[in-house]
Protein backbone atom coordinates (compact mmCIF):
# COMPACT_ATOMS: atom_id res chain seq x y z
CA UNK A 1 0.00 0.00 0.00
CA UNK A 2 2.92 2.38 0.85
CA UNK A 3 4.80 1.93 -2.24
CA UNK A 4 1.43 3.27 -4.06
CA UNK A 5 0.73 5.78 -2.40
CA UNK A 6 4.36 7.60 -3.10
CA UNK A 7 4.05 7.07 -6.83
CA UNK A 8 0.42 8.68 -6.91
CA UNK A 9 1.55 11.52 -4.52
CA UNK A 10 4.12 12.49 -6.57
CA UNK A 11 2.25 12.47 -9.81
CA UNK A 12 -0.42 14.75 -8.16
CA UNK A 13 2.37 16.84 -7.01
CA UNK A 14 4.00 17.24 -10.49
CA UNK A 15 0.58 17.26 -12.27
CA UNK A 16 -0.25 20.45 -10.17
CA UNK A 17 2.92 22.27 -10.57
CA UNK A 18 2.97 22.00 -13.99
CA UNK A 19 -0.16 22.82 -15.07
CA UNK A 20 -0.59 26.39 -13.35
CA UNK A 21 -1.90 28.29 -16.01
CA UNK A 22 0.63 30.77 -16.61
CA UNK A 23 2.25 30.55 -19.95
CA UNK A 24 4.39 32.87 -21.92
CA UNK A 25 2.91 36.39 -21.93
CA UNK A 26 2.67 38.58 -25.12
CA UNK A 27 4.69 38.64 -28.20
CA UNK A 28 8.24 37.86 -28.56
CA UNK A 29 8.48 40.14 -31.99
CA UNK A 30 9.15 43.54 -30.16
CA UNK A 31 12.29 42.46 -28.04
CA UNK A 32 14.97 45.24 -29.08
CA UNK A 33 18.24 42.62 -29.47
CA UNK A 34 20.62 45.62 -30.67
CA UNK A 35 20.46 47.98 -27.72
CA UNK A 36 22.52 48.03 -25.26
CA UNK A 37 22.01 48.02 -21.48
CA UNK A 38 24.44 50.25 -19.62
CA UNK A 39 22.15 50.83 -16.52
CA UNK A 40 25.33 49.05 -14.37
CA UNK A 41 27.96 51.54 -16.09
CA UNK A 42 29.59 49.37 -17.95
CA UNK A 43 30.32 50.17 -21.41
CA UNK A 44 31.01 47.06 -23.37
CA UNK A 45 32.13 48.74 -26.51
CA UNK A 46 35.39 49.83 -24.15
CA UNK A 47 36.47 46.13 -23.71
CA UNK A 48 40.00 45.20 -25.25
CA UNK A 49 39.91 42.81 -28.07
CA UNK A 50 41.87 39.37 -27.22
CA UNK A 51 45.23 40.23 -27.42
CA UNK A 52 46.24 38.22 -30.88
CA UNK A 53 49.67 36.59 -29.16
CA UNK A 54 47.50 34.67 -27.20
CA UNK A 55 45.44 33.07 -29.52
CA UNK A 56 46.80 30.21 -31.56
CA UNK A 57 46.73 28.98 -35.18
CA UNK A 58 43.36 27.46 -34.44
CA UNK A 59 41.95 30.58 -32.99
CA UNK A 60 42.14 29.04 -29.13
CA UNK A 61 43.70 30.95 -26.47
CA UNK A 62 47.15 29.62 -25.49
CA UNK A 63 46.60 29.57 -22.04
CA UNK A 64 50.01 29.02 -20.99
CA UNK A 65 50.71 32.50 -22.87
CA UNK A 66 47.81 34.23 -21.88
CA UNK A 67 48.90 33.75 -18.44
CA UNK A 68 52.96 34.63 -18.91
CA UNK A 69 51.69 37.99 -20.20
CA UNK A 70 49.36 38.61 -17.55
CA UNK A 71 52.26 37.76 -14.57
CA UNK A 72 54.83 39.55 -16.44
CA UNK A 73 52.69 42.24 -16.86
CA UNK A 74 51.55 42.48 -12.57
CA UNK A 75 55.05 41.32 -11.61
CA UNK A 76 57.63 41.85 -14.06
CA UNK A 77 60.12 39.97 -15.35
CA UNK A 78 60.00 36.50 -15.04
CA UNK A 79 62.96 33.65 -14.51
CA UNK A 80 62.90 30.40 -16.15
CA UNK A 81 61.34 27.76 -14.43
CA UNK A 82 64.39 26.02 -14.08
CA UNK A 83 66.12 28.39 -12.73
CA UNK A 84 63.60 28.89 -9.95
CA UNK A 85 63.30 25.83 -8.93
CA UNK A 86 67.42 25.64 -8.63
CA UNK A 87 67.12 29.19 -6.41
CA UNK A 88 64.37 27.97 -4.30
CA UNK A 89 66.34 24.43 -3.87
CA UNK A 90 69.23 26.57 -2.54
CA UNK A 91 67.22 28.90 -0.54
CA UNK A 92 65.59 25.89 1.26
CA UNK A 93 68.91 24.29 2.14
CA UNK A 94 69.96 27.34 3.28
CA UNK A 95 67.47 27.80 5.76
CA UNK A 96 67.64 24.22 7.12
CA UNK A 97 71.55 25.28 7.37
CA UNK A 98 71.88 28.01 9.48
CA UNK A 99 70.80 29.38 13.06
CA UNK A 100 71.94 32.99 12.97
CA UNK A 101 68.84 35.84 12.97
CA UNK A 102 70.68 37.84 10.76
CA UNK A 103 71.25 34.97 7.95
CA UNK A 104 67.59 34.47 7.96
CA UNK A 105 67.03 37.81 7.39
CA UNK A 106 68.74 37.65 4.31
CA UNK A 107 67.67 34.60 3.31
CA UNK A 108 64.07 35.91 3.57
CA UNK A 109 64.95 38.78 1.45
CA UNK A 110 65.96 36.71 -1.36
CA UNK A 111 62.98 34.68 -1.21
CA UNK A 112 61.01 37.44 -1.74
CA UNK A 113 62.97 38.45 -4.93
CA UNK A 114 62.41 34.61 -5.77
CA UNK A 115 59.14 34.59 -5.54
CA UNK A 116 58.17 38.17 -7.20
CA UNK A 117 60.43 36.69 -10.02
CA UNK A 118 58.63 32.91 -9.84
CA UNK A 119 55.20 33.58 -9.82
CA UNK A 120 54.28 31.57 -12.86
CA UNK A 121 55.70 28.62 -10.95
CA UNK A 122 53.92 29.63 -8.01
CA UNK A 123 50.48 29.49 -10.16
CA UNK A 124 50.88 26.27 -11.93
CA UNK A 125 48.35 23.75 -11.41
CA UNK A 126 49.37 20.90 -9.95
CA UNK A 127 45.66 19.42 -8.26
CA UNK A 128 45.23 16.53 -10.19
CA UNK A 129 47.65 13.55 -9.52
CA UNK A 130 48.77 13.85 -13.30
CA UNK A 131 49.91 16.71 -12.79
CA UNK A 132 51.75 16.77 -9.42
CA UNK A 133 53.72 13.72 -10.79
CA UNK A 134 54.76 15.92 -13.78
CA UNK A 135 55.30 19.14 -12.36
CA UNK A 136 57.75 16.81 -10.16
CA UNK A 137 59.62 15.03 -12.44
CA UNK A 138 59.86 17.89 -14.06
CA UNK A 139 61.50 20.31 -10.69
CA UNK A 140 63.75 16.73 -10.33
CA UNK A 141 64.92 17.20 -13.62
CA UNK A 142 66.26 20.63 -13.11
CA UNK A 143 67.73 19.74 -9.86
CA UNK A 144 69.73 17.04 -11.96
CA UNK A 145 71.31 19.44 -14.72
CA UNK A 146 72.02 22.36 -12.14
CA UNK A 147 73.85 19.74 -9.97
Amino acid sequence: MQRLIYPLLCTIIVSISSCNGEGPQGNDSDIDTTTIDTSLGIDTTQINPIDTVMVDSAGYIDEDNALTTIIEKKYGEQWDFCDCVVRNDSVNTAIMETDDEAQIDLIITRMDTIEKHCKEMLTTPNTTPDERARHERKVNKCLKAAR
